[in-house]
């Protein structure tokens, strides 16, 4: 049962004294001062807009584990069939490669050709 038992608290040694907090002024101290005028809030000027730095070319070290990740998304897809293996990392080579952050930027987006009205 002494096991179970807390040990005895250590006695607590001396310490500085603590600073008294200032009692807060009485109503009628302050109705006796001055009201001090608000302080003006300057706003800063307009910054004019910066365009963005464009993203940085991939490292190749970045590069070849960004077409490794691809490839091997690609090769799941299809379900680690054999024979493959060179389309699927050519095929992640030529989607990273079309990634906007690899050549700096962005690519336009193909949008289908359309018929001329009345065909």
């Amino acid at each position: 049962m002494d096991e179970t038992r807390k040990p005895a608290r250590k006695p607590r040694t001396a310490t500085a004294a603590k600073p008294v907090a200032k009692a807060a002024p009485t109503k009628a101290a302050a109705a006796n001062t001055p009201a001090k005028p608000a302080a003006k809030v300057s706003r800063p000027a307009a910054t004019p807009a910066v365009a963005k730095p464009a993203p940085a070319a991939l490292s190749a070290a970045q590069r070849e584990h960004m077409v490794r990740t691809a490839a091997y998304f690609r090769a799941e897809r299809r379900g680690f069939e054999p024979g493959n293996e060179w389309d699927d990392w050519l095929a992640a080579e030529a989607e990273v490669g079309s990634l906007p952050a690899q050549n700096g930027t962005p690519k336009p987006r193909k949008t289908p050709a359309r018929k001329p009205a009345g065909t």
